[in-house]
């Protein structure tokens, strides 16, 4: 059974609508933060510098490109040409 939300004072409705914007700076810097390590990586630095730059480790940085970056996709055997003899 689910309670009832109780209506929020003048106070509480100016906190919950701070929130409400800080929320959504926060999702904009880390959409920022993984697409600068993306590219990045794209360019060719290493995990090794990336993470020196954020201030993370390169285990993060190597998880945030798996998790993000592009899909690899994985050929099919009968789409791999065969070498000639």
């Amino acid at each position: 059974m689910s309670r009832r939300a109780r209506e929020l004072t003048v106070d509480q409705t100016a906190l919950v609508g701070a929130v409400r914007k800080v929320s959504r700076q926060r999702a904009k810097v880390n959409t920022d933060y993984v697409m600068a390590i993306l590219r990045a990586r794209e360019e060719g630095a290493t995990f090794g510098s990336i993470a020196e730059a954020a201030g993370t480790s390169s285990q993060a940085v190597q998880e945030i490109v798996r998790r993000h970056g592009p899909i690899q996709r994985t050929e099919t055997a009968t789409s791999v040409p065969t070498p000639a003899k």
